[in-house]
């Protein structure tokens, strides 16, 4: 690909209607809501859409929205407190992050209350509390309940652009809580036929819920208040005026080149890097399965703060999950799923051996482990089951045909040994001793099922252990893929981008995966902890950016 121009010098007379008082980079979850809030307040914007279409990863998600001390749950009567969600997000951070992150996950936790009462009040997207909870709920100021869905809502509200907004790779239809009452992961078919009449109503209204829906009501709001937005329109670089500061893009509209001033400043909200090959290999430390964001996230962002003098942190950090593939305009993507939590199926490291609970919350940042030397020591990891597993959830048997060969299938565990690379007498021993362990109802390895509050809960609902023992036998790698990339752009609580020294750029903002996440990969909620922050740190940008540059 076409590498970002170098940051120029621009102070040519901006032409009639090619210059406004914000430019936002990227239309998810944090470029529309940092959009709305200077749109709101009176400012004209522009939202830059690289794609033909709106929404990035936020669309493609399930919107689930993590945010302390919301008003749905005060109205609930639920207790919660901004220094409650802090003790909490100290307790659950990874050693040494609290000395570099604690001022941003104050900024953060303070104001999501806020961004929340400030998008209902501006557009018409309307959420409902789940019963999801923290999922270290034995740490200091965990609570039962911070994570919303997403209500449905018509995509006819958009009118010319209703048909713009990015699908998804799952089904939006229903709501998060309809979506677990129904257990589409195991029984599909008999799921979606038990809400026909949700489906068809929502269908003839053309409604949606999830990351589509969030996408929907942001930008309605973002149109009710005068933002204008440009799809298919790539910004190649930044401008910048004789003081040094950021003043506008340079964009390419169907390979025309043009300059787009922000009088006020420039928002980037352009996602991650993990679709630009030379950028994943240089800073993620693995090897990457699948990537379930669109293509467009290419890194152009980090590229073009990187020619004004950003710094940049937690480049190594991804949102890892294991996925299954699927296809997604015509590229092989994976499909976000929590395929790894089964009675019948344990993870094994490349020697063949468990390494945790593979209930554990954070197994999938256990995989990125690594020693003194830096290497990463548990992979390649797989997980194995047997057939009753995939028979019993039958989106596995049917997702294994998008990549041949990704479901490996074999009579004996010493034959899947040998499909897998790993020794075979530690394979069969391992098995053997797992079996061991469900046929006693007791994991004296890792205490699986019953280590914590969250794994007991995934115990009551799908069981502990099951044992593996009804060939044939299957595996498949147990490899990280990418909802996302997370590392990115230094900013100070404000979202200003940050040089090296320490000074701040003038005029360059960033929010979501552009900028370096301050909570990386291990996140302290079961989901959400993406779409609440980022929407967070579009709404913190924005009112910034408005304070700062009021007189710009």
């Amino acid at each position: 690909m076409t590498g970002p121009l170098p940051a120029r010098k621009d102070n040519a007379a901006p032409r009639p209607g090619n210059a406004v008082d914000v430019v936002v980079v990227g239309s998810g979850a944090a470029g529309l809501t940092a959009a709305l809030t200077a749109a709101v307040a009176g400012k004209s914007v522009a939202i830059i859409e690289k794609s033909g279409y709106i929404g990035g990863t936020s669309a493609m998600s399930g919107g689930m929205t993590w945010i302390p001390a919301n008003h749905y749950a005060a109205a609930a009567g639920l207790a919660d407190s901004t220094d409650e969600a802090l003790a909490y997000m100290r307790a659950a951070s990874p050693p040494g992050w609290q000395e570099t992150e604690d001022a941003l996950w104050q900024a953060q936790i303070e104001n999501g209350p806020q961004m929340l009462r400030f998008v209902e009040a501006h557009s018409p997207l309307r959420f409902c509390l789940t019963d999801v909870p923290d999922p270290f709920e034995d740490l200091p100021g965990a609570k039962a309940s911070r994570i919303l869905s997403v209500e449905p809502i018509s995509k006819r509200i958009l009118g010319v652009y209703r048909k713009k907004i990015r699908r998804s790779t799952v089904p939006q239809r229903l709501t998060y809580h309809e979506t677990m009452a129904a257990n589409l992961f195991r029984r599909p078919v008999r799921g979606m036929l038990g809400h026909w009449r949700t489906l068809l109503r929502r269908w003839r209204t053309d409604s949606i819920a999830q990351g589509g829906g969030l996408i929907v009501g942001l930008l309605k709001g973002c149109l009710d208040a005068g933002c204008r937005i440009e799809l298919s329109t790539r910004v190649r670089a930044l401008t910048l005026d004789e003081t040094g500061a950021v003043n506008g893009v340079e964009i390419d509209r169907g390979g025309v080149r043009d300059v787009v001033h922000a009088r006020m400043g420039v928002i980037l909200a352009s996602g991650g890097f993990e679709w630009d090959t030379e950028m994943l290999a240089k800073h993620f430390p693995s090897e990457v399965d699948f990537k379930s964001g669109p293509s467009s996230n290419e890194g152009d962002g980090h590229k073009m703060a990187a020619t004004v003098g950003a710094t940049f942190a937690h480049m190594d950090q991804g949102n890892i999950v294991i996925q299954p593939p699927i296809r997604y305009e015509g590229k092989l993507h994976g499909l976000p799923l929590r395929i790894h939590t089964e009675p019948d199926a344990i993870i094994v490291d490349r020697n063949g051996r468990r390494f945790a609970s593979e209930y554990e919350f954070w197994v999938y940042d256990r995989i990125m482990d690594r020693d003194e030397n830096g290497d990463l020591i548990h992979q390649p990891a797989w997980v194995i089951s047997h057939w009753p597993m995939v028979r019993r959830t039958p989106l596995i048997g049917w997702l294994r045909h998008f990549q041949p060969g990704w479901l490996l299938k074999a009579r004996t565990i010493e034959k899947l040994a040998d499909m897998t690379g790993l020794p075979p007498e530690n394979l069969a021993e391992t098995v053997a001793r797992f079996n061991g362990f469900a046929r006693a109802g007791e994991d004296r390895d890792f205490n699986r099922g019953a280590a914590s509050p969250y794994e007991r809960s995934l115990a009551s609902s799908l069981g502990a252990m099951r044992e593996i023992d009804r060939p044939p036998y299957v595996a498949y790698r147990f490899r990280p893929s990418l909802l996302g990339t997370k590392g990115g752009v230094r900013t100070d609580c404000a979202g200003l981008a940050l040089r090296a020294d320490g000074s701040g750029i003038p005029g360059l903002y960033c929010a979501g995966n552009v900028m370096a996440n301050p909570t990386g990969a291990r996140t302290p909620s079961q989901v959400g902890t993406t779409i609440g922050p980022y929407m967070t740190w579009g709404y913190i940008s924005a009112r910034a950016l408005l304070t700062r540059n009021a007189a710009r």
